[in-house]
């Protein structure tokens, strides 16, 4: 709609400018463009502002006093924009269209009753204001084409995203449950088995139960492992999964690893792709995305509506940062640092964390 106005008016406003026989005449003609803007503005697919019932009868009363006074026959130009605006809202548009064109020429024909019919006033104020609103109309009708094709793409994009982060929940709870599944049924077994010989084998119930300890203690470091990103979770294999989880909610994707994927790497890296790449499928709205990956560093880069640390919109915004500020201060606990950056164009998270911290973590696991 914004483009039907900023092709049509330039234009139109040259045509008053043309043929406006005073200021008042060229004041009201602004004056209807900004009403049709007005009603621009507050414009949905779902219906129209109270307000365009008024910028339509404002309208087709200053193109009729335009045709009674023989002043511009440009004039029909705001009120072919409210109108077909209005129009496009009724469920027989294609039918009321033509009627809504004939109408207006016939505003413009209304000006023969005070001065002699000619063949181009005929031309001026009955053919082009006919003409003319049927390309408006058309105009009109291709933006919001365009529009209705736009915002379907966007619902489309934001349910691939949604997926794309159920399929990351599904993934991450099928790891919780292949640690813990299969623990807590052997625990629950050898509990009845332990009961079951407490009075006729008290060592063996002992045994059992040392048993059940250790199976606990291993399930407790594995699940403890897995949410501080120690389980499973490669830099290599994460760059790749967030690579696949952009293209699937509809991103560009530029993803690489600079420096032998054989490499050590410091779990927490895994952690902090995994953290970067979930909120900004959640709560952005990029078309691009760039990861970088190292043995000691991982930047996660987009074009999207990001939110920095010192600049936060809103609550919604600041919830999607809190994972990131615990993985700071564990980052931090290591020797290492991460940053979130926000600039005009990129939303940046980066993650460093020096070789010898990466060696002291797998020594120590």
């Amino acid at each position: 709609m914004l483009s039907a106005i900023a092709a049509l008016a330039p234009l139109s406003l040259i045509g008053v400018a043309l043929t406006a026989r005073s200021w008042w005449e060229g004041l009201t003609m602004a004056f209807g463009y900004l009403l049709a803007l007005g009603v621009l503005r507050a414009w949905s697919l779902d219906g129209y502002p109270r307000h365009a019932i008024f910028a339509l009868v404002f309208t087709a009363a200053t193109w009729t006093a335009d045709s009674l006074r023989g002043t511009t026959f440009i004039g029909f130009v705001p009120l072919a924009l409210v109108g077909g605006m209005l129009l496009l809202r009724t469920g027989r548009w294609r039918i009321w269209v033509g009627f809504f064109a004939i109408g207006v020429a016939a505003i413009g024909a209304s000006g023969f009753a005070f001065r002699p019919p000619t063949w181009i006033l005929f031309a001026s104020y009955v053919v082009v204001p006919f003409i003319g609103t049927l390309f408006v109309f058309g105009v009109i009708l291709t933006c919001e084409q365009a529009w209705l094709i736009a915002r379907r793409l966007d619902r489309a994009k934001q349910i691939e995203a949604d997926l794309a982060v159920a399929r990351e929940r599904v993934r991450f709870a099928g790891d919780l449950h292949d640690i813990q599944g299969h623990s807590l049924h052997v625990i629950k077994l050898k509990a009845a088995l332990a009961r079951k010989v407490m009075r006729t084998d008290p060592d063996r119930a002992d045994a059992e139960l040392g048993e059940i300890r250790r199976i606990a203690d291993e399930t407790i470091t594995a699940t403890r492992s897995l949410a501080y990103a120690h389980h499973e979770l490669n830099l290599v294999a994460e760059l790749e999964n967030a690579k696949r989880l952009c293209e699937a909610a509809g991103l560009s994707v530029e993803a690489r690893f600079d420096g032998d994927p054989g490499s050590a790497t410091h779990p927490l890296l895994a952690q902090v792709l995994r953290e970067a790449t979930t909120n900004l499928l959640r709560h952005a709205h990029p078309t691009s995305v760039w990861i970088t990956a190292s043995p000691v560093a991982v930047e996660v880069a987009n074009d999207g509506l990001g939110t920095g640390p010192d600049d936060v919109p809103d609550d919604g915004a600041e919830m999607s940062l809190r994972g990131l500020a615990r993985l700071r201060a564990r980052v931090e606990n290591v020797d290492g640092t991460l940053e979130i950056t926000r600039t005009p164009e990129r939303f940046i998270v980066a993650a460093r964390i020096p070789a010898d911290s990466t060696e002291r973590t797998k020594e120590m696991m």
